[in-house]
């Protein structure tokens, strides 16, 4: 994997695969930030939106039914992502390593 916000994806996608990412598109590069990317699940009626300049954790994680939150790992930001979207009660997903890649 390369940037954690793949690492992310990768994670949520595994466990959710109706999930849908997308990042903010940019209208002036160098100018518009294009470190921000948005959560959706189709059963769910919300969005969550993680930012990060680099793509790397911590990522500042926001959404309308919760106050704006860090998340320090990638694990901690999919896991933050899958509750604030009211996937929660699906199982979990063990994090990305060597032997699951």
């Amino acid at each position: 994997m390369g940037r954690d916000i793949e690492t992310v994806i990768a994670i949520l996608k595994r466990t959710y695969p109706s999930i849908a990412v997308q990042q903010l598109p940019v209208t002036h590069p160098g100018a518009d930030d294009d470190g921000l990317w948005f959560f959706r699940h189709p059963a769910m009626n919300a969005e969550v939106q993680l930012e990060s300049p680099t793509g790397a954790a911590p990522f500042l994680v926001e959404s309308d039914n919760a106050s704006a939150s860090t998340a320090r790992t990638a694990q901690e930001a999919a896991e933050m992502v899958a509750a604030r979207l009211g996937l929660q009660d699906s199982p979990p997903t063990p994090p990305l390593n060597a032997s699951n890649r």
